[in-house]
């Protein structure tokens, strides 16, 4: 198992990100679940209990990491590993099936676009977290966390194509199905 040194600086400054970060995925799971009672749309109210779901092992893994380097200035390979819950490969299109063709309310798109927001703003951070860190455990960490927001923010994207113009959605998804000739 490896593990690498943190500095005290390095290190105040990797808990004082991980306490902003744990706040972000406490507010947007809050948001996600509040907004899931919202909408009228069964298939972005899946999609919305499912990433305030997701925040949860977030929310977890994060806490686990600021304890542990509390206690001891190492980072180590079982704190790099983020291995969130699978989801099931089917669960945004079982969601869009529910969806029904255009039917989104204004609560609806307006807890999508929001979601988005929010994603983004999540891959930016960590992101930029991974940029400016010099531990490379951590680097391999906050580059994995980004890829699945980036994931949820695809998530939502689909959905709200789907639902603001679902004729175009359609002949997109299917473009993999029409011949060249």
């Amino acid at each position: 198992m490896s593990q690498e040194k943190v500095n005290p600086t390095v290190r105040d400054y990797l808990l004082a990100a991980l306490k902003e970060a744990i706040q972000m995925e406490v507010d947007g799971r809050q948001f996600y679940l509040e907004a899931a009672k919202k909408v009228q749309n069964e298939g972005v109210r899946q999609i919305l209990e499912y990433l305030a779901e997701a925040e949860v092992y977030h929310i977890k893994k994060f806490n686990e990491i600021y304890h542990s380097l509390e206690a001891d200035p190492h980072w180590t390979d079982t704190l790099a590993e983020f291995k969130p819950p699978r989801i099931e490969p089917y669960a945004c299109v079982l969601a869009l099936e529910k969806a029904g063709e255009g039917t989104g309310g204004k609560d609806d798109l307006e807890a999508l676009r929001t979601g988005l927001k929010m994603e983004q703003c999540a891959i930016d951070y960590y992101t930029k977290l991974a940029r400016e860190t010099e531990v490379p455990l951590a680097r391999r960490f906050f580059i994995s966390l980004a890829h699945e927001e980036r994931g949820h923010y695809m998530m939502l994207l689909d959905m709200h194509n789907y639902l603001t113009d679902p004729a175009d959605w359609f002949y997109v998804h299917q473009m993999s199905h029409v011949d060249g000739a």
